[in-house]
């Protein structure tokens, strides 16, 4: 009793005086320490206090007071374990607030109890054979997608219910949508790469037979369908680095670091994003969107010619989008962008027509899904005398009108504001899913549109650029 009292004390948050006690975990910390899951993993952007909530997960009071309980944590090499700032500087920090003393030699903190927190590596494929006949009660993996799906399992196996501890496996990563984790945790993650902020913790149920996982939202559901097995739980907590308001203001410039990398690299370690590939090609080339990065928004100018481009996406995920491009030469210039997410039809079709009353263009090319016919009717309705045609956008079109204005872009036949919000649609816009890594692709399409009818209007002679300088 006493050695619990004592741990209780040293535990009690203290936010005041860090030098005393554990620190007091932040939200997202919190719902990792309170899962009950057998697995839990608790992923997201840089910087959301993920390897601190494995240290405090790993030091519960109801763990310490069992001088039996050790637990193992994994990096992949030993060096990650010692690195400046890592796993064993960090443990350094809290550990010896609650009388934990270190044996470096063998990565080790002891508590008073003779409980013990180790560090370990899995460098190697066959390194999960050196803990065989090992019965270690808790288990983590730092950045659990540097490992093998072969070693997260595999090591599931080593794990025995001893001396009254519930064995469970703890793990900490960074999104990256090509590891074997993305499809296991697919469940918890949205089509556009975004974790579902409702399904955060949520518990699910899963077997594995014949190396396939199968899951169900019940243990009852498993065992009902697959009597003698033993479903484990399972459940995934996002965050992201707004998550840790303490790292932000000891180091305010993390956020800038952040921010300053590629488009993929944000994605993944500032925004938590898990279907972006950094394998995945590029459709729209850096160094022509780059060059094409030239120009002002402006206003009309009289005797030039102004095509418009819109992509409605009501009812979806996308936003809004109404371009107005100056078709009066070559390159194009896109002068004026109307995008709204989360409007109302009256209110995006509204804008649109000041828009359309203000710039006068010779034609406006509606793309029809997502509330796209009503657009169309509205806009006809209020400008009689526009032309104003409709696009009905397939998967194969997609392709070819996505195809023709990266062509255009790499032939200098383009020109965009440097300050134009696309341009990191742009540079993340995958040849191979034809969207951006968000998932969305309204700026992209509202060119594509426009820029489709612009050939096919040269073709007909209605619209001939040449003809218009």
């Amino acid at each position: 009793m006493a050695a619990r009292v004592k741990l209780n004390s040293l535990l009690a948050p203290k936010p005041t005086d860090t030098n005393s006690g554990l620190p007091q975990p932040q939200p997202k910390q919190q719902e990792f320490l309170d899962s009950d899951a057998d697995i839990a993993i608790y992923g997201g952007s840089a910087g959301s206090g993920k390897t601190l909530a494995l240290l405090l997960d790993f030091a519960k009071p109801e763990l310490l007071e069992n001088p039996h309980y050790g637990g193992v944590i994994f990096r992949r090499t030993s060096p990650e374990i010692t690195n400046e700032g890592g796993l064993w500087d960090e443990a350094g920090i809290w550990y010896p607030s609650l009388g934990a003393t270190s044996n470096q030699k063998w990565l080790r903190w002891t508590f008073p109890t003779g409980a013990s927190v180790r560090f370990a590596h899995l460098q190697h494929e066959k390194n999960i054979y050196n803990w065989q006949g090992a019965q270690v009660s808790r288990i983590a993996y730092d950045e659990v997608t540097h490992f093998s799906k072969k070693q997260f399992f595999y090591l599931m196996t080593r794990m025995r219910s001893t001396h009254g501890i519930k064995p469970q496996l703890r793990a900490t990563c960074n999104p990256d949508a090509e590891s074997w984790l993305a499809e296991l945790i697919d469940w918890w993650i949205n089509p556009q790469g975004y974790p579902y902020p409702e399904r955060s913790g949520v518990l699910r149920w899963f077997i594995v037979k014949s190396d396939e996982v199968i899951w169900a939202d019940t243990a009852q559901d498993l065992r009902s369908r697959y009597p003698g097995s033993n479903p484990k739980s399972f459940t995934f907590i996002s965050a992201k680095l707004t998550d840790n308001p303490a790292l932000l203001e000891k180091d305010p410039h993390y956020l800038a670091n952040l921010e300053a990398q590629d488009v993929v690299e944000r994605a993944r370690l500032l925004d938590g994003n898990w279907r972006v590939k950094k394998s995945e090609s590029r459709l729209f080339k850096a160094e022509a969107i780059t060059a094409s990065a030239h120009g002002a928004w402006s206003d009309p100018v009289f005797a030039k010619s102004y095509l418009f481009g819109i992509d409605p996406n009501f009812g979806g995920d996308d936003a809004f989008s109404c371009q107005v491009w100056d078709i009066s030469d070559i390159p194009y210039q896109l002068v004026a962008e109307y995008k709204q997410s989360d409007t109302s039809i009256t209110s995006s079709i509204n804008q649109c027509s000041k828009l359309v009353e203000k710039y006068k263009p010779v034609l406006v090319v509606v793309e029809t899904n997502g509330g796209g016919r009503t657009v169309q009717e509205r806009l006809i309705e209020h400008f009689p005398g526009v032309r104003i045609e409709a696009v009905n956008t397939t998967k194969n079109s997609k392709i070819i009108n996505t195809d023709r204005i990266a062509i255009a872009l790499e032939e200098g036949l383009i020109q965009f504001p440097p300050d134009w919000d696309g341009i990191d649609e742009l540079r993340s816009f995958s040849k191979e899913t034809r969207e951006a890594i968000t998932g969305h692709d309204d700026s992209v399409m509202a060119w594509a549109v426009a820029f489709a009818y612009i050939e096919e209007a040269r073709q007909l002679a209605l619209i001939n650029p040449l003809l218009l300088t």
